[in-house]
């Protein structure tokens, strides 16, 4: 097996390479390289089963590696080792589906643990299998897909969400052969989407669907009709009890709506969404949001999207794009009208004024 180091400062990497236990873990060769942009081209050329990279380097950061790992190399183990425990890189260590994450200074028995477990998840399917990137065309099918789930969860749509496992089964039955691993990534990147979800919504896995989910080992033989199904019953069981649990509320709790906008601002949210999440009219929540935060939702959800707008924008290496997608803007001169709206200047004057 082969892993990457990557970490801008040399003591860091040094610590690592000396504090791990390579040789107990069949890793047999370590590379290191200093920034985001080179270690993306080590991977290339080496195809490591793991990579353990810091968040905060100059160029491109950890954040933005991360995300272009899980997008290109589905399979390598990621383990994170940094020195800021911060929303903004927890969530995009979450999203990128990181295996550990580690704050320094480094703790040898956590590092090496962190690394054991990366090994074992590795063996999980036939052989250890050097990391290749997915088909073009296949990965972003998947990326959609797990979109429109995700989109479906927090709608409360469980025919919808049947239909979606249903299109994605269509679409891996119709390939010739699956790359080795590829059914149990799948299964665990959607069962780590499910978990967000749920966290999301301020709900969590039933007891029943943790034993479900634990107890099912999905390997190379596992048939896809197989662990789609098992996906399709966890999913909509959650969900039924999610709806069932709002449905006989006696009162609208907005303490509970102000933590789903606290967590989901990035995603593309409405008033008409967010009251058909919690199965209320528009009017009523509109009225008793206003009645007892003081602002209306939307202008709370605003606020809240420029709030962490001004944590990114303060990082030189984010680009004003980049932080308003963050933040749920697609559209780029909507977001500078906003952002200006709330703050009394661009995205541009206010890096300009922090200088």
């Amino acid at each position: 097996m082969k892993a990457v180091i990557i970490d801008d400062e040399f003591w860091v990497r040094n610590s690592i390479r000396h504090l791990a236990d390579w040789e107990r873990l069949g890793i047999s060769q370590v590379e290191e390289a200093e920034d985001g942009l080179s270690g993306l081209n080590i991977i290339a050329q080496i195809h490591p089963e793991i990579v353990i990279t810091d968040m905060k380097m100059r160029g491109m950061d950890g954040a933005q590696l991360l995300q272009k790992i899980s997008e290109d190399y589905p399979f390598i183990r990621k383990i994170v080792i940094s020195g800021f425990d911060d929303f903004t890189y927890t969530k995009q260590a979450i999203l990128s589906k990181v295996d550990e994450y580690l704050i320094k200074p480094i703790n040898p028995e956590e590092l090496n643990r962190a690394l054991e477990k990366a090994v074992r998840e590795l063996g999980v399917t036939r052989g250890i299998h050097a990391a290749k990137p997915l088909d073009k065309q296949l990965l972003k099918v998947i990326t959609e897909m797990k979109h429109t789930v995700a989109r479906h969860f927090q709608e409360m749509n469980t025919e919808a969400i049947k239909k979606s496992f249903k299109q994605l089964e269509q679409v891996l039955s119709d390939q010739e052969s699956l790359q080795p691993g590829l059914n149990n990534s799948l299964y665990k990147q959607f069962m780590l989407l499910l978990e967000e979800q749920c966290a999301l919504s301020g709900s969590e896995l039933t007891p029943d669907a943790q034993a479900s989910a634990s107890h099912f080992f999905v390997t190379d033989d596992t048939k896809v009709v197989e662990w789609i199904e098992v996906l399709t019953t966890t999913y909509v069981g959650i969900l039924e009890a999610l709806i069932h649990q709002r449905k006989n509320k006696n009162r609208i709790n907005i303490d509970e709506i102000r933590k789903y906008l606290d967590l989901s601002y990035a995603e593309q949210v409405s008033l008409g969404t967010i009251a058909n999440t919690f199965f209320v009219s528009k009017e009523h929540l509109s009225r008793m949001f206003k009645q007892e935060v003081g602002v209306t939702v939307m202008d709370y959800l605003i606020a809240k999207r420029m709030e962490k707008a001004l944590e990114l924008l303060q990082d030189a290496s984010v680009s004003i794009k980049s932080a308003a997608e963050a933040v749920g803007y697609s559209d780029l001169t909507y977001f500078h009208r906003i952002f200006k709206k709330m703050t009394g200047m661009t995205p541009s004057q206010m890096r300009q004024d922090d200088e």
